[in-house]
This record gives structure tokens, C-alpha cells and sequence, in this order.
């Protein structure tokens, strides 16, 4: 399962070798809500431009822990940005994801796939505010609301 999450991340930067025009990246985090598990996630993410239009995304969340179980997932998405106003871009999302569960010294994962929809509101020209909400379809099959913060280098 690690290594099918490996080897997406790496096609994904395959891509940008292909169509690299913005070469920009981009390294945030968030706080967001999980729904079927009801508890909270805090989460690191790192992104690449490959061009106006598309982006990578690799994702790190871990949920607290809730019931004496805790969570995390890593993530490799894409995203392809609509420039709604200068400042404002929504984009949907689409990737695969790989979601841990472990209780009482026992783990157990799952790979899936996830997909939802964010927007982008560029506080500045290096730092932008964002949205997401997606839905997760691995062994936990739930909801994700996200509100993060980006810093672009």
C-alpha cells in the first residue's frame, strides 16, 4: 500500500517535468473536522504548480485521538484552479489516500481515493487562505472540512 502511494507521488512530479511552466511551490497547514469519526485534524501539506492550472498536492493529517483510537492519513491529490476573481480561485480535487487507524498498540490501514471541491483567497502574494471539503473513500469512508493557510516560496 506504501508503495502505490509512493509511486503516485512520484508520477505526479512526473507530470510537472512534462509541463512545468509555473515551478511554483507551496507548503502549508490546516485544520479541518472529520465527520465520521467526529474529532478534529491537524495536517501539513506541501504543493507544486506544474502549470497555471494544475497543482499537486501531498498531505499529512493526523486526527486526534478520540476513544482511545487515533488517526492519520497521507494523501496525494490534484487540483485544477479556476481564476474566479484576481484574488479567488476555486478549484475541484481528485487523488488517492492512505488512511491508519491504531488502538491499543494494534494498527490497521487502507488505501482509497478521495474527492471534493476548495477555493483559495490570496491574502497576499505569498500567503493564501484555503477551503476544502472532500469526501475520503478508504476504510474510514467520511467527510473532510479543511481550513488552511499557504505559504508560497
Amino acid at each position: 500500500m506504501k508503495k502505490l502511494l509512493l509511486l503516485m507521488a512520484v508520477a505526479i512530479m512526473g507530470i510537472g517535468t512534462i509541463n512545468a511552466q509555473k515551478n511554483a511551490i507551496a507548503a502549508g497547514v490546516n485544520l479541518g473536522f472529520a465527520t465520521d469519526i467526529k474529532t478534529l485534524d491537524l495536517g501539513a501539506k506541501v504543493q507544486y504548480s506544474f502549470t497555471d492550472a494544475i497543482r499537486g498536492e501531498i498531505a499529512f493529517n493526523y486526527f486526534f485521538e478520540k476513544n482511545n483510537v487515533s488517526f492519520w492519513d497521507l494523501e496525494a491529490t490534484a487540483h485544477y484552479l479556476f481564476n474566479v476573481a484576481e484574488k479567488f480561485k476555486l478549484y475541484p480535487l481528485a487523488g488517492f489516500a492512505y488512511a491508519h487507524a491504531s488502538a491499543f498498540g494494534h494498527g490497521d490501514g487502507d488505501c482509497g481515493f478521495n474527492i471534493g471541491a476548495g477555493g483559495e483567497y490570496a491574502l497576499t502574494e505569498k500567503l493564501s487562505l484555503g477551503l476544502e471539503i472532500k469526501y475520503q473513500f478508504s476504510g474510514l469512508d467520511q467527510a473532510l472540512i479543511n481550513l488552511g493557510v499557504a505559504y508560497k516560496f
